[in-house]
Order: structure tokens, then sequence, then C-alpha cells
């Protein structure tokens, strides 16, 4: 975690480790709701993301560069450090990493989920679709009566 505080602003920048090219995918779009819950309220902080590149306020750093690495950028304002504020937005802002990899972990099960009932429709399709095995069958006339048919 790294915090950079101006008169302005405070920025807390957060890296996470992804353990697989799924996991920066979706954490990808996980982060992309958290830029679009700013369009709901206008009181949440700024939300950035970037991905192998650490952000410009950690250029020239021993930032960690590379496919799985990820950083979280929130810009924190005035109204978010405030007396009133404060211990609360500290209280979420050090959970984030966490909350992040939570989500992305349900995610992954859900998705996991609904491809093991969609595997298993399919397979209860194919068993339904075999074909009759060929050679002498039996059948049955209107009346009852069985009779051998050769294909």
């Amino acid at each position: 975690m790294y915090v950079e505080a101006q008169h302005d602003r405070v920025t807390v920048i957060f890296s996470t480790v992804f353990k697989c090219a799924d996991d920066i995918v979706i954490g990808k779009v996980f982060v992309q709701e958290f830029k679009e819950g700013r369009r709901g309220s206008t009181t949440a902080p700024q939300v950035l993301f970037s991905h192998r590149d650490p952000p410009m306020e950690l250029q020239g750093t021993d930032a960690r560069v590379g496919d799985n690495i990820g950083y979280i950028t929130f810009v924190l304002q005035p109204r978010h450090i405030n007396k009133q504020a404060r211990e609360n937005t500290i209280n979420l802002i050090h959970t984030v990493r966490d909350y992040v990899h939570y989500h992305i972990k349900c995610s992954k099960a859900y998705i996991h989920s609904r491809m093991r009932a969609k595997t298993s429709e399919f397979v209860k399709v194919l068993n339904r679709a075999r074909p009759e095995p060929k050679g002498e069958r039996q059948r049955k006339t209107m009346t009852g009566k069985t009779f051998v048919q050769a294909d």
C-alpha cells in the first residue's frame, strides 16, 4: 500500500498480484464497477486501475512490474478525510485488496457452477439424442403382433 498526502487530496495506491489470467480479467471488470460507482454517488472517491505498469505517482520507485501485477488507486478528497469521516474511510480503505480478491474468487466460483450446470444439460441432451443400435429390431404392429425388422 502506498500513500501520498498532498494539501488538497490523499492518494492511496494498492498493488495486487493476480494468480492467473482469469483473475486479471475479472479484477479489471470488478474495478471498472468501482469506477462506475462514482456516477451513482458524487461523494465516492475517484478510482483508477492500471495493469502491468505502476501509476505515475510510483514512477521512480521500486514498484513491481509484470503481467500479473495490478494497481488500484483511490484519490481521497477533503470530504473523505475530515474529522467525521476519517475513521470510517481508513477502516474501509485498508480492506480493499481483500475485498477485491474475495469477489474475484466468488465470481470464479459462480462462473464455474454455471459452466457445470450447462455441461450437465448438454450431457442430458446428448444422451437423449443417441441413435438406436443398428441390426435386427423387434417392432410391434398396430394389432400387437411382433416381428423382426432387418436393416
